[in-house]
């Protein structure tokens, strides 16, 4: 009976672990608002949006020039640590450094762009201790 209940238990992590190539992983985190911005990332923890820009183009453009963004610590204080964040293209799996710079009055600014358009997981460590990771779409501008 032992051995069954192991074998069973053995199978059902194998089976956990094979979720469609993860694309479980890989759906568009949902925005939420924050003093009357709509931020990308998990509410009460962190958030991002474009600063700059043109007014009719996506939040995360892909190809040509990078933006300005605004990020927000909203769960704990982390002034005067340092934050990274880099992003992981879901169709070629390359990851990239988006930025890296210290963290003022809970927040930054951070000035990065994408040159593909699809899915990349975001992923912010905190002084060398992963913080949050988040999907984004980016667009090509039509």
């Amino acid at each position: 009976m032992r051995k069954m209940i192991t074998l069973f238990f053995i199978v059902c992590l194998i089976l956990s672990g094979c979720s469609e190539d993860g694309k479980a992983d890989w759906k568009t985190s949902p925005t939420f608002t924050k003093d009357k911005m709509t931020l990308h990332g998990l509410e009460g923890k962190f958030g991002i949006i474009k600063v700059n820009g043109e007014s009719d183009e996506p939040e995360f453009p892909a190809g040509g020039q990078g933006r300005l963004y605004q990020l927000y610590f909203l769960e704990k204080d982390f002034n005067g640590k340092n934050y990274k964040m880099t992003a992981t293209h879901k169709d070629t799996g390359e990851t990239v450094k988006l930025y890296e710079w210290a963290i003022e009055n809970k927040q930054s600014g951070a000035k990065f762009g994408l040159d593909k358009e699809g899915l990349w997981k975001i992923s912010v460590v905190v002084d060398e201790k992963p913080y949050i990771d988040f999907v984004i779409e980016a667009e090509k501008k039509e």
